[in-house]
């Protein structure tokens, strides 16, 4: 929470001293739109595939063992023909506006952060964060799991977005830029911002992976042990 909360402060801060249009509210149009995006998907898909829409997510669920390290193929593979088919449909949409602004658009690059380990720090801290929400929602049955998970991911893009997009979400990240390169005929939206796009592509996965181990190690372990601790002295006091 304190990592949301002060993300959030400096970003706007140093916006504002920037004059950025940022600052005057598409952090929260984009935020909003990408989690309640997410909300929509877990809806829709929740009971048909655990609403898996994030491959760091469905890796995390197999270190996890809620999901088979065997589906794991084509869990991936439907992410990312997904979110390539959705940016096709993006493009599609916005056909007559798109060339205001670019394909590249719909894609995430540096933006405070400049450096490669703060910006590799900034995407595995998102991730991070997702997976221990992710967790929750699933481990204690927080409800409405969708609204949650939703406003969670809102939270950390509008919090950490100004830093580097805050993706955390390869496939949401990479096939856009596919798809702007092939709508370009150009590999220049994989060139700009030099080689980050591996960034949001490759650190996620660790992001989600050390959010899962923390998530069941001092989280789970802990609930767990509380749990029995409460049936042995319930046992104690009924047995006498």
């Amino acid at each position: 929470m304190v990592i949301i909360a002060k993300s959030a402060g400096v970003s706007l801060a140093v916006l504002s001293a920037r004059n950025d249009p940022a600052a005057t509210g598409s952090l929260l149009t984009g935020g909003l739109s990408a989690g309640l995006g997410v909300m929509v998907g877990i809806l829709v898909t929740g009971n048909a595939s655990g609403a898996h829409m994030n491959p760091c997510v469905s890796v995390a669920m197999a270190i996890w063992g809620r999901l088979k390290f065997s589906a794991l193929p084509s869990y991936i593979l439907g992410q990312f023909l997904g979110a390539a088919a959705g940016s096709a449909l993006v493009l599609f949409l916005f056909y007559d506006t798109i060339v205001e602004v670019g394909p590249e658009v719909m894609t995430s690059y540096p933006g405070l952060a400049e450096g490669e380990v703060q910006l590799s720090f900034d995407q595995g801290v998102a991730t991070f964060i997702l997976l221990l929400v992710v967790c929750s929602v699933e481990d204690q049955g927080h409800t409405p799991p969708a609204l949650l998970v939703g406003l969670s991911v809102a939270t950390i893009t509008i919090t950490m977005g100004a830093n580097a997009g805050a993706s955390m979400n390869p496939a949401v990240d990479f096939m856009p830029r596919a798809i702007a390169a092939l709508w370009r005929m150009s590999l220049s939206p994989f060139h700009k911002g030099g080689k980050f796009w591996l960034i949001p592509f490759l650190v996620p996965y660790l992001g989600a992976a050390i959010g899962v181990s923390v998530y069941s190690l001092a989280i789970q372990r802990v609930r767990q042990e509380g749990i029995i601790t409460k049936k042995t002295k319930s046992v104690q006091f009924i047995t006498g």
